[in-house]
C-alpha cells in the first residue's frame, strides 16, 4: 500500500483541529490519482479507499471513502472555508494566521520518484499551495522520518502476513518514531487498534479494524 506520510507534529500540516484535517483533506482532493497511476506507475496500481491492502483480513472490497477521490473544485472551497487564501495577493495561498503555506515533500533521487514529484508539482499548483521537494536517500529519508523531521513523504508498506493489523499499525500511537512515522496519536483510535488485536478472526473484529480504519481515513 503507497500513500503520503504527514507528521502529525508538524506546525504546518499536523495537528487535530478542523483547520489541519481540513488542509489534510483539500491537499489529497487536490491529488489526481488517475494520472498518478497511469503515468507514474505505469498503470500497475489500484486506487486505495482505506488503510487496509487487498489479502489482508480487514479489507472490504466492497468499502468506498472519499480517499482517493481527485475533486480540485471542493479542495479550492475547503481551504477557502477555512482561511488557507492568498492574504498577500502573491497568488499563493497562505496559513489562516497571514503566514506562508509551504509544503515540503521528502522523495528519493530515483526515476518513479521524480515522476511521482512531477505529478505532485502539478497538482498543488493547481490548487496555488507552494510545494517544496527535498531529495535524499532513502536510508536518510526513514532516518529523519523516524525522528520526526519530515513534513510529508511518500512510501509504501507491505503486509507480512495476511492480517490488516499490518496497516493499522501505522497509527497506533505506541509506535511513534517506528511503524508509526506521521506520530498519529489518537486515544479513540488507539484503544480500537488495542482491542482488535485481542480478538479473533470474525464479525467482530472486523466492526472494530472498520472503525479504526475510519478514523484513520478522516484524519
Amino acid at each position: 500500500v503507497a500513500f503520503t506520510y504527514f507528521n502529525m507534529d508538524d506546525p504546518v500540516v499536523g495537528g487535530y483541529t478542523p483547520d489541519k484535517v481540513a488542509l489534510r483533506r483539500a491537499i489529497s482532493l487536490a491529488v489526481d490519482l488517475d494520472k498518478e497511476i497511469l503515468l507514474a506507475r505505469r498503470g500497475q496500481a489500484m486506487p486505495a479507499q482505506g488503510p487496509f491492502g487487498p489479502g489482508t483480513f480487514g479489507y472490504q472490497p466492497d468499502f468506498k471513502s472519499e480517499m482517493s477521490e481527485f475533486n480540485l473544485p471542493k479542495a479550492r472551497a475547503l481551504l477557502d472555508m477555512y482561511g488557507y487564501v492568498d492574504k498577500d495577493g502573491d497568488g499563493w495561498r497562505d496559513m489562516p494566521d497571514g503566514s506562508p503555506l509551504l509544503l515540503q515533500y521528502a522523495t528519493q533521487p530515483d526515476t518513479q520518484s521524480r515522476q511521482l514529484i512531477e505529478q505532485w508539482q502539478k497538482n498543488m499548483d493547481a490548487a496555488r499551495i507552494r510545494i517544496e521537494c527535498k531529495s535524499a536517500k532513502w536510508p536518510e529519508n526513514l532516518k529523519s522520518a523516524n525522528a520526526a523531521k519530515l513534513q510529508m513523504w511518500g512510501v509504501s508498506w507491505v503486509a507480512t502476513a495476511p492480517d490488516g493489523d499490518t496497516f493499522l499499525a501505522l497509527g497506533d500511537g505506541r509506535a511513534k518514531g517506528s511503524a508509526n512515522k506521521s506520530r498519529f496519536d489518537l486515544p479513540a483510535f488507539n484503544a480500537l487498534y488495542q482491542k482488535q488485536k485481542m480478538l479473533p478472526n470474525g464479525p467482530e473484529r472486523q466492526a472494530v479494524m472498520q472503525e479504526a480504519g475510519k478514523l484513520m481515513i478522516a484524519y
